[in-house]
């Protein structure tokens, strides 16, 4: 069974593949695009989603965003019962400053050289608490009052770019994330470009009965996803479990929260 492959970027945003070119690759693999919202040269609100959602369609493509949790405005109702899904991710949390994911992120991708040049910093343990409790408090709001059907890249944080990803997270932290999705029907993605989340939180996120969302997370061509069914082994997930993953569609019950306030 192939799986539906949600994350994926075209030049609506910052992927490098038009939308036009993207309906064509769905006869390799099925799947979705899902461009980031809000973006400053694409959608910066629920009318550009809309068109979006209108050209993206036309071509027979299904259409998510990624929405960006804690920066993007809430959406409309009505705009989120026109997509198919939504993928909500974090890319930065703010504390006494901005913390910016993206160094960590060129790092995880292979592009950060061979070792991660903030590690240093990052190391400390009270930073590290303070980016798990709002990276969690953005999830939980995205889950609650933002009706996103897939948290994006769960365990990506500059923290993932520190070696062992079961120091970095405490299991407590791992199962709180876990637990909010379970609870409210939002799948995990399992994120091919930066190769999270580790096995052991797929183990217990298995265990405890999570759905998932495959996601290349790709701007480029279509890539393989030898790291992703790697990850699906690894964790114990059987071919015949395969009905846990989303389709490219919401499974979310109906009446889910959709909001227009935080």
């Amino acid at each position: 069974m192939t799986l539906f492959d949600h994350h994926i970027h075209s030049d609506r945003s910052d992927g490098r593949v038009s939308l036009e070119d993207r309906a064509k690759s769905v006869a390799i693999r099925p799947h979705g695009v899902s461009d980031h919202y809000p973006w400053p040269s694409g959608m910066q609100d629920d009318d550009g989603i809309l068109r979006y959602i209108d050209a993206a369609s036309r071509l027979g493509l299904q259409v998510g965003i990624e929405y960006d949790l804690g920066v993007a405005r809430p959406l409309l109702s009505s705009t989120q019962k026109a997509l198919d899904y939504v993928i909500g991710s974090v890319h930065q949390v703010t504390l006494d400053t901005r913390i910016d994911y993206s160094p960590a992120g060129a790092f995880l991708k292979g592009r950060g050289g061979t070792s991660f040049s903030e590690a240093r910093r990052f190391g400390d343990p009270e930073l590290q608490r303070k980016i798990l409790e709002q990276h969690l408090q953005l999830v939980r709001i995205g889950i609650l009052h933002r009706g996103i059907d897939i948290v994006g890249h769960p365990t990506f944080s500059p923290l993932a770019a520190l070696g062992d990803p079961e120091d970095a997270y405490p299991v407590e932290w791992q199962e709180q994330l876990i637990a909010l999705c379970v609870e409210n029907g939002v799948a995990i993605e399992i994120n091919e470009a930066y190769g999270v989340p580790h096995r052991a939180f797929l183990v217990r996120a298995h265990m405890r009965g999570a759905r998932f969302a495959v996601g290349s997370d790709t701007h480029f061509e279509l890539v393989g996803l030898e790291k992703t069914d790697a990850m699906i082994q690894a964790a114990g997930i059987a071919p015949d479990e395969r009905g846990r993953f989303l389709d490219g569609k919401r499974t979310r019950q109906e009446g889910a929260p959709t909001v227009t306030s935080s």
